[in-house]
């Protein structure tokens, strides 16, 4: 995700290589998880890194990575159009383990500091049964 109090999204999107899966604009009142109705403080898109989501998270560190080093230019330029925030979210199912973990490489958390990027694991449990 990018996102940034004054990034025009819609500008940005017209000539950028990459395809956004959601796009959100500062002002939205976005619906999920907004029980008091507030609007949206910035503007910015989503885009997937990598087809790999559900897997573990060690099998999306690849992707993740390969997707970084590709963008690099695009990364760096986001910045000077008004991004100032970057989230790499890995989504992660879990099982019914009772303890989980999970090991990023230094490589990774080197090319993310680079962009100033954060990171977020979304983890989900599926039902038994």
């Amino acid at each position: 995700m990018a996102s940034g109090l004054n990034f025009d999204v819609d500008s940005y999107l017209k000539g950028s290589p990459f395809q956004a899966r959601s796009v959100f604009r500062k002002g939205d009142i976005p619906l999920l998880d907004n029980p008091h109705r507030e609007s949206r403080p910035d503007s910015g898109f989503v885009v997937l890194v990598s087809e790999e989501q559900g897997q573990g998270l060690s099998e999306q560190v690849g992707p993740a990575m390969t997707f970084l080093v590709k963008h690099e230019k695009e990364l760096d330029r986001l910045k000077l159009v008004g991004v100032d925030n970057m989230l790499l979210d890995f989504g992660v199912e879990v099982g019914n383990e009772i303890q989980h973990s999970d090991y990023l490489p230094p490589d990774l958390l080197v090319v993310m500091a680079r962009f100033r990027m954060g990171l977020v694991v979304s983890t989900v449990r599926f039902p038994s049964g």
